[in-house]
């Protein structure tokens, strides 16, 4: 693979970490070693992907936390108060 075609498989990732929506096109690994003209940007783009990762993670994280305070408030009858503490 020429640079030119490393720099275009880079704009696909940057694409869709920008967009934060992944292609329905299929890639495939490039079978030559990266040029080093690309290999910066390369590595600047694998941070930015952990970096969503660990985001994406914490938001997990969050979203379980709620299920589990949710799933603690009682079945209420109608008409009936129900209180959640929300701080413990």
């Amino acid at each position: 693979m020429s640079a030119t075609a490393w720099a275009a498989l880079l704009d696909r990732f940057e694409r869709e970490l920008d967009d934060g929506e992944l292609l329905d096109e299929p890639w495939h690994p490039p079978t030559t070693p990266m040029p080093e003209e690309v290999a910066d940007r390369a590595r600047a783009l694998l941070l930015r992907q952990q970096e969503r990762i660990a985001d994406i993670r914490g938001q997990q994280d969050a979203i379980a936390h709620q299920l589990v305070t949710l799933r603690r408030v009682p079945d209420a009858g109608a008409g009936a108060s129900a209180y959640l503490d929300v701080v413990g």
